[in-house]
């Protein structure tokens, strides 16, 4: 029988596993997908891999190393930019990474999809999962949640916390030189060099961005779900063509659901045998829908957590109080970032932009 069982081998799952190699028997679940994800570390994301002594290697790099990001109104046609401090990051070779710091005593299976579970007795688990198309079992004492805003344990063993807003988030990659109009400059953006929010609420009430990557480009937005998803992508996509962009053949596409939790009471961290981490417990910044820290954040507190008798559960939520805290604050973002009309009149103030000539 295993200790802990862990659904899901993103930055939160990978994390907790090799914490919690050689104090427990792990399985950890690892069904391989490609995630929508613009591939940024904020500096919360960087001071927690310091803090687990964690050295990003230079494979997981992206060129450029972006200063700044520019804020575009669309609907204003207004330009700002902001300092920020953050890494540009291959997605896949980073997510591989922390795999690859996993010790061997975790039993790590791939190619595996979770079902569900049973309660067997008053201190057991069988959880049921497909592996390489196989239906199998295993008991575990704990199961924690780490797959994401589609989580299935999430669903299956907390129905009734209600989800946080979900939206699509779609991206599609292109040949930056391909895509960029000639006279791009005149924007007052440098798409080479700048990582780039795009605001329009004809199109979302969240944002779209371009990511610069190794001589390509992300482009992608994250847009409430529903039936016409698609329509206002394309949408967002026929307005930048229309000003020189052309967006067209892409190479790549990624596509997932995402979470924005805009209330306290829709992050749900478990307890008892069942926890849930990273944004499948609703942990991403409402006002960014950054994941990467949250997911190490409650990774490394819950494993902080384990002792002789498992995990302890008030002190899992206990010790996440403050970055509950924190993502709740960024919610007082959201007028500024999100409302067009405050939006123009912050971004014509100036403040706090930088002054730019490209």
């Amino acid at each position: 029988m295993y200790d802990v069982a862990i659904v899901g081998a993103g930055p939160a799952g990978a994390t907790l596993a090799r914490l919690l190699s050689g104090r427990c028997r792990v399985l950890l679940l690892h069904h391989q997908r490609k995630k929508c994800c613009g591939g940024i570390l904020t500096p919360e994301s960087q001071k927690m891999l310091a803090k687990l002594d964690l050295a990003l290697p230079r494979e997981a790099l992206a060129a450029p190393q972006p200063s700044c990001v520019a804020v575009w109104d669309l609907q204003s046609q207004l330009v700002r930019h902001y300092a920020r401090q953050y890494v540009n990051i291959d997605r896949e070779i980073f997510d591989r990474w922390l795999v690859s710091l996993i010790p061997a005593d975790v039993d790590i299976r791939t190619d595996t999809v979770y079902r569900r579970s049973q309660l067997v007795g008053n201190d057991c688990l069988e959880i049921f999962f497909t592996e390489k198309k196989e239906l199998r079992s295993e008991r575990v004492r704990f199961l924690v949640g780490a797959d994401g805003s589609s989580s299935t344990v999430r669903r299956e063993f907390f129905v009734e916390k209600p989800l946080p807003k979900r939206y699509a988030a779609i991206q599609e990659w292109f040949d930056l030189s391909a895509v960029l109009p000639e006279n791009f400059k005149q924007t007052g953006i440098d798409f080479r060099n700048d990582y780039v929010g795009i605001f329009d609420s004809a199109i979302t009430n969240f944002y779209a961005w371009m990511i610069p990557k190794n001589e390509q480009i992300i482009f992608g937005g994250a847009i409430p779900q529903g039936n016409r998803t698609r329509e206002m992508f394309e949408r967002l996509r026929i307005k930048l063509n229309k000003i020189g962009f052309r967006f067209d053949n892409s190479f790549r596409r990624e596509a997932g659901m995402l979470f924005r939790p805009l209330n306290p009471w829709s992050i749900c961290l478990g307890s008892e045998r069942v926890f849930l981490i990273g944004e499948a417990a609703g942990l991403i910044s409402p006002s960014s829908a950054e994941g990467i820290s949250p997911a190490l954040t409650s990774a490394y507190y819950l494993a902080q957590t384990f002792g002789v008798n498992g995990f302890n559960s008030s002190a899992y939520h206990k010790n996440l109080r403050l970055l509950r805290w924190q993502l709740w604050l960024k919610t007082a973002k959201i007028p500024v970032m999100f409302y067009p009309w405050l939006r123009k009149q912050v971004m014509l103030t100036g403040l706090t932009a930088l002054d730019r000539d490209l």
